[in-house]
């Protein structure tokens, strides 16, 4: 039987509702096989998570950030000066349910399994990417594996960093550890005191996390794909699927929809019948342009929630987190700032960019992975934290898969979207 030259042609249509590292990396894939597809994000601004990231892949990405043992540090961190914890006004809605799950994810037997999901993910990140990005050399180029370190200026933070330890290395991670000496060898610009560290050797970075969404939003456009500044107010459904998403103009239609919306997600989500325990978890970074620190490796201070990395534009210092508060983040750039004096002494530098944005923060730590239990052709791909960078060409992967019918190489019933 011969079909009809009209169907024979008709390609699969997908709208990707976020236009962050996520929404980007998974347009792309779903365009490489094909699929027409439309992103919707209501400005495709610098203002987002994946843009004030550290940019490293496969660093700490297998330890979940809730624990039993965070609770009784949690006042201390809030009330340290230049800590890596803060709450500010407005709050989140249903922050005491975020909570709640929060703690419940603490327990030994659920943190086992959280580590087990970032797993699966993170230490993938790097070889997903390079596979991803093999027609894009200007992307690929802006990818440097040199490893990652685990600063500790105390002792006491070194015994936390070797029990994480443990745990990663029963994931395979390949970790070395390093005396003091060791530490000031790979960090020569060094001026603060060091009691050790580790190397996860596998780790990699991005130099330019801003420059691989640009590349990524050319790529997706010469592939056919349609960017639309928009906000998305909901969607119309009927039967068990959802037939357009509405934005503020009109609706666009499509067989599939993703929803890759970062800290903005849950509300989306909501709208379908799912109750999503997560946060905008604000991050930050600053930049020193045309600086004097010469950096070979990347390096995570954990007990103080910042990671330091080389870019092409100078030295770039990342992290913290703070719960709520939009619009009120100029403190954690000068806290970063303060971090970089304390490390690096007076070094010179040509000026300082900074950059802040939410991250989708979840109570498990795990992303939102899968179909939705409500809509057969919802797909969601959200809720990465401050590990965007290193998920995001695994989740997109397993999103085209899903889409064009394959079965994903990963199992991913820990992500489902009703596990709450």
């Amino acid at each position: 039987m011969t079909l009809p030259e009209h169907k024979r042609d008709k390609k699969k249509t997908a709208i990707v509702i976020g236009g962050g590292i996520i929404g980007l990396t998974t347009a792309y894939c779903l365009s490489k096989k094909g699929v027409r597809v439309t992103v919707i994000d209501p400005d495709f601004s610098d203002c987002r998570a994946s843009t004030a990231t550290a940019g490293i892949i496969g660093g700490s990405s297998v330890i979940p950030w809730a624990s039993s043992t965070l609770w009784p540090r949690l006042p201390a961190h809030l009330l340290k000066r230049n800590g890596p914890l803060g709450i500010a006004l407005p709050l989140p809605t249903d922050l005491l349910g975020f909570v709640k799950n929060s703690v419940m994810a603490g327990r030994p037997e659920t943190r086992k399994k959280s580590a087990k999901g970032l797993a699966n993910l993170g230490l993938r990140g790097w070889d997903y990417w390079q596979s991803l990005l093999v027609d894009l050399p200007e992307a690929r180029s802006l990818f440097k594996q040199t490893g990652c370190l685990f600063f500790c200026e105390t002792n006491d933070q070194l015994n936390i960093e070797n029990e994480n330890n443990i745990i990663r290395r029963e994931f395979s991670m390949d970790i070395t550890d390093l005396c003091a000496d060791e530490m000031k060898t790979l960090i020569p610009s060094l001026k603060t005191s060091v009691a050790g560290g580790s190397c996860v050797n596998l780790a990699g970075h991005v130099t330019d996390p801003l420059a691989l969404q640009k590349i990524l939003k050319k790529a997706i456009l010469s592939l056919g794909a349609n960017l639309i500044k928009s906000n998305v107010l909901g969607f119309t459904k009927c039967k068990g699927k959802v037939n357009a998403v509405k934005v503020e103009s009109k609706e666009y239609r499509a067989d599939t929809i993703i929803l890759s919306a970062g800290a903005g997600s849950a509300g989306l989500a909501k709208d379908l019948g799912n109750n999503i325990p997560m946060v905008p978890a604000w991050g930050a970074s600053v930049t020193f342009t045309n600086t004097d620190i010469n950096l070979k490796t990347p390096f995570l201070v954990l007990s103080d929630g910042f990671a330091v990395t080389d870019s092409k534009l100078g030295l770039r210092v990342s992290g913290l987190l703070q719960i709520g508060g939009e619009g009120r983040v100029n403190k954690m750039t000068d806290t970063l700032i303060y971090h970089a004096k304390k490390l690096f002494g007076n070094f010179s530098y040509s000026k300082i960019l900074r950059l802040t944005g939410p991250r989708p923060l979840t109570a498990d730590s795990l992303p939102f992975l899968g179909q939705d239990p409500h809509y057969s052709n919802i797909f969601h791909n959200f809720g990465h934290g401050h590990w965007g960078l290193t998920h995001a060409a695994v989740s997109a992967k397993i999103m085209t898969d899903l889409i064009i019918g394959l079965t994903p190489e990963i199992d991913i019933s820990l992500y489902r979207v009703n596990r709450y």
